[in-house]
C-alpha cells in the first residue's frame, strides 16, 4: 500500500525547493517554480565515486510553448531563468501546481486553448538517472513545445563560464563531455531533436549572491527538442539524463522502508504523533547512500543537502534516529563498520575529503558518538554479526582516550577529558574562518565528558573481566570529577578552559550541557538534571531549536545572514539549531520522576516538537533546515535539508510516543 505523503502546491514559488536522492549521494534539487536559484540546482547531480566526487549535470530544461492554433500565434517561456541584472521572476506561465511524490516531481500548466500540460521529474534509485516526461493535450489548439537543456557539466560547488564541452550525437542520445565529466541526454521517439549549440549566458543564482558568493553561471544548450501537438489528440515524450554507463530504462517508484518500525507501538489515537513520525522517516530516507562502488560498497549518512558529505560526527548523531528507530539495522551496523574500519588512534574520521577520499580526524566527540551509537544498536539488535569487531573498535577508542591521542585529546588526571588548543575546533561548534576561531572551546568540554561517562557505563556492561572493571573505574573518577561543572548559579559550565596548569570554568549558557541532562549514563543526579532543563528552557530553548548562545551573552548573534564570514560568526553564537531538540527532549522526560511530571512533559514536548513539522514544506519540501535565526520569526536557514535535524526530531517523537519500557531505559547507574 502507498504511504507516502504527497505534498502539493497550488502556489509554487522561488522560495520553495523539491530534493529527490537516488541513494548514492546524487540527487535532483530546484525551486517549485523552476528557476534555479542555487548552483547546487540540477535536475540531476551525479555522484560519481559515491557518495562523493558529484557533478551538477543539467541544471534547468527552458520549456517554450508555442500557441499557432487559434490564430495569432502566442508565446510562452515556461520555466522562468533569472538572467543576471533583470528582475527575479515571481511566477511561471500557465502553472497551476506543484506535486512532490516519493521519486517524483510533477509541474501542471494550463494554457488557452484547453491546453493542459504535464512535467514530470523522476530520480532512478542506484542509478545517475534522471526522466523528465511531458505530456501535452489540448482540445481546440495546435503547437509546439520546445525544449532547451542547459547543460552545466561542472563540479557541483563551483559554477561554469566556458563553452569547452565537446558533443557527440549518435542517434537518439548526445553525448556532452567536459575534460572530466560526461553526460548523455536522450530523448524517446515522442520528440525530435536539432542541434542548435548555444551558450545562455549570465544565468543568476540569486541564493550564492546572498551567501557572498559568486553566482553568474554560462549554461549551454547543446540541442534543441521538439514535441508538435494537435487538438483533441495527446502528445508526450522523455528526455533522460545520464550520467552513468548504463541503459535508459524505466524508473520505478520506490517508497522509502522503515515506516512500520517508525510506528511500532504507537496508539492509533497518536494521530499528531504518526504524522510526525510518518513524515520524519520519509525525509529520513534520503541522506542513507551507499559509499563507494558496487560490489564492494557500504553505507553512510549525507550530513545535508546539497552541499555536505558524510561527516563522522553528523553520522554517528544521526544513526540512532534515521536507521535504529525505523528498524534499520543490518545498514546500520554496516555504516558503523564503514567508519570502524577507517579509526586512527581512536579518533573516527570527521570528515572524508571529496576529492582525494583521505580521512580528515580533527573532532574530539565523533568517536564518543560512535560508542553511543554503537550501544544503541547492540540494545536493539543485541545479535547482530558485527557485535564483536564494533565493541572491539569501541575499546580501543577508550584506550586511546586514556593514553592520548592527536589534537590533545587525553585523560587529565582528575579523570576528565580534555582536548585541543586556542586555534584547533574539535567539537561540533567548530566555526573557523579567514584564521578566526569563532567559538573557541578547548579544554574540558560539558558535552565530551557527559559522553565520555556515558560511554564508560555502557561498555562496561557489555563487557567483563579486567576490561569492565577498568571501565568501572574509570567511570567512576569522572563522575567526581564532573563536579567540577556545577554552575551554582544554575545548569553547567559550558567548559574548563586552561590557563596555564589551571583550568578556568567558562560561564558562557550554551546547550552543550543538555547533554550531560539527556544522556542515559548521566554524571549528574536528578536534581541536577532538572536544574540544567531549567537554564536550558529559560535562555536557549525557542520554537525550532535550542539557541546556542543565551541572548545575555555579549557576543550573542540574533540574525544568520550576510557573508560567510558573517554567518560563520553566528553559526554557533545565537543561531537555532532543531537538531538539539533531541537532546532537549529527552532531558525532560528523563527529568521528570513521577507519572504526572512524565504526563506534563510530553504535554509540554509535543507542543515544543509540533512547528517543525507544520515548517517540513516551507523550505525544502519533506524536510528540516540546518539552522534558524535566533529570533522572531526564526527564518530557517542554512543547509535545507540536515540529516540530523530529522534524526533527532524522529528520535524525539519516538521518546514522546512510544511506550516508555521501549523509548526510555532507566537511567541508573551501574
Amino acid at each position: 500500500m502507498t504511504r507516502f505523503n504527497k505534498v502539493h502546491l497550488a502556489k509554487p514559488s522561488l522560495d520553495t525547493e523539491f530534493l529527490l536522492t537516488n541513494c548514492l549521494g546524487g540527487f535532483a534539487m530546484g525551486t517549485t517554480l523552476g528557476t534555479p536559484t542555487r548552483r547546487y540546482h540540477s535536475l540531476l547531480v551525479a555522484a560519481t565515486r559515491p557518495p562523493v566526487d558529484r557533478v551538477a549535470t543539467v541544471s534547468q530544461i527552458a520549456e517554450r510553448l508555442t500557441i499557432t492554433v487559434p490564430r495569432p500565434a502566442t508565446e510562452h517561456w515556461i520555466t522562468p531563468l533569472h538572467f543576471h541584472g533583470s528582475p527575479a521572476p515571481t511566477a511561471a506561465p500557465g502553472l497551476a501546481s506543484f506535486t512532490r511524490d516519493a521519486n517524483s516531481c510533477i509541474w501542471r500548466y494550463t494554457f488557452p486553448g484547453g491546453i493542459s500540460l504535464t512535467k514530470t521529474l523522476t530520480l532512478a534509485a542506484e542509478r545517475s538517472l534522471a526522466r523528465v516526461h511531458y505530456r501535452l493535450t489540448a482540445s481546440a489548439a495546435a503547437g509546439v513545445l520546445t525544449l532547451h537543456p542547459l547543460v552545466c557539466l561542472r563540479d557541483f560547488h563551483s559554477l561554469n563560464n566556458s563553452d569547452a564541452f565537446k558533443l557527440s550525437a549518435n542517434g537518439r542520445s548526445l553525448m556532452i563531455s567536459s575534460a572530466s565529466s560526461h553526460v548523455r541526454i536522450e530523448h524517446d521517439p515522442g520528440l525530435s531533436r536539432q542541434p542548435a549549440r548555444t551558450l545562455w549566458r549570465n544565468v543568476y543564482y540569486h541564493r550564492e549572491a546572498d551567501r557572498g558568493q559568486d553566482s553568474i553561471e554560462h549554461t549551454l544548450v547543446p540541442a534543441t527538442y521538439y514535441i508538435e501537438f494537435d487538438p483533441g489528440a495527446a502528445a508526450e515524450g522523455s528526455i533522460w539524463i545520464v550520467a552513468d554507463n548504463g541503459p535508459i530504462e524505466p524508473v520505478a517508484r520506490r517508497e522509502p522502508p522503515g515506516l512500520d518500525a517508525a510506528l511500532s507501538g504507537l496508539d492509533p489515537s497518536e494521530t499528531q504523533a504518526r504524522t510526525a513520525l510518518t513524515r520524519l522517516t520519509e525525509s529520513a530516507d534520503a541522506f542513507i547512500v551507499r559509499r563507494g562502488q558496487a560490489p564492494h560498497f557500504g553505507t553512510t549518512i549525507l550530513a545535508g543537502y546539497p552541499w555536505f558529505a558524510d561527516w563522522g560526527r553528523d553520522t554517528m548523531i544521526a544513526l540512532p534516529g534515521l536507521l535504529i528507530e525505523t528498524g534499520r539495522h543490518a545498514q546500520a551496523a554496516a555504516c558503523l563498520s564503514t567508519f570502524a574500519q577507517h579509526i586512527r588512534r581512536g579518533l573516527v574520521p570527521n570528515r572524508f575529503d571529496d576529492y582525494t577520499g583521505d580521512a580528515h580526524y580533527n573532532t574530539v566527540d565523533a568517536s564518543l558518538w560512535f560508542i553511543h551509537a554503537t550501544t544503541e544498536l547492540l540494545h536493539h539488535a543485541p545479535d547482530i554479526p558485527e557485535r564483536p569487531a564494533l565493541l572491539e573498535a569501541c575499546l580501543s577508542i577508550i584506550n586511546a582516550y586514556a593514553s592520548g591521542t592527536d589534537f590533545g585529546i587525553r585523560l587529565d588526571s582528575d579523570g576528565l577529558i580534555t582536548a585541543g588548543s586556542p586555534e584547533s575546533q574539535l567539537t561540533w561548534m567548530d566555526a573557523q574562518r579567514d584564521g578566526v576561531t569563532f567559538t573557541p572551546r578547548h579544554g574540558k568540554a560539558v558535552e565530551i565528558n557527559a559522553l565520555w561517562h556515558h560511554a564508560l557505563v555502557r561498555l562496561a556492561r557489555l563487557t567483563q573481566g579486567p576490561d569492565q572493571q577498568r571501565l568501572i573505574t574509570l567511570a567512576e573518577s569522572c563522575r567526581v570529577a564532573f563536579a567540577a561543572f556545577i554552575n551554582p548559579a544554575g545548569g553547567l559550565y559550558d567548559r574548563l578552559e586552561p590557563v596555564g596548569d589551571i583550568f578556568h570554568p567558562i560561564t558562557e549558557i550554551r546547550p552543550n550541557q543538555i547533554f550531560a541532562a539527556s544522556l542515559e549514563h548521566s554524571p549528574l543526579d536528578s536534581d541536577q538534571r532538572r536544574a540544567v532543563v531549567a537554564v536550558v528552557h529559560e535562555h536557549l530553548l525557542t520554537p525550532f531549536g535550542l539557541r546556542t548562545l543565551s541572548p545575555t551573552d555579549a557576543a550573542y548573534q540574533p540574525r544568520y545572514t550576510g557573508s560567510l564570514f558573517e554567518r560563520d560568526r553566528a553559526y554557533h553564537n545565537g543561531t537555532v539549531w532543531p537538531w538539539l531538540l533531541g537532546a532537549y527532549a529527552e532531558a525532560v522526560l528523563r527529568s521528570a520522576t513521577s507519572p504526572a511530571h512524565r504526563s506534563a512533559a510530553r504535554q509540554h514536548l509535543r507542543s515544543v516538537l509540533w512547528p517543525l513539522i507544520e515548517r517540513m514544506d516551507s523550505v525544502c519540501i519533506g524536510h528540516i533546515s540546518e539552522v534558524c535565526g535566533a529570533q522572531p520569526p526564526f527564518p530557517p536557514d542554512g543547509c535545507p535539508a540536515q540529516a540530523w535535524s530529522t534524526a533527532e526530531l524522529l528520535r524525539a517523537w519516538r521518546l514522546v510516543s512510544a511506550p516508555e519500557p521501549v523509548s526510555l531505559r532507566s537511567s541508573a547507574p551501574s
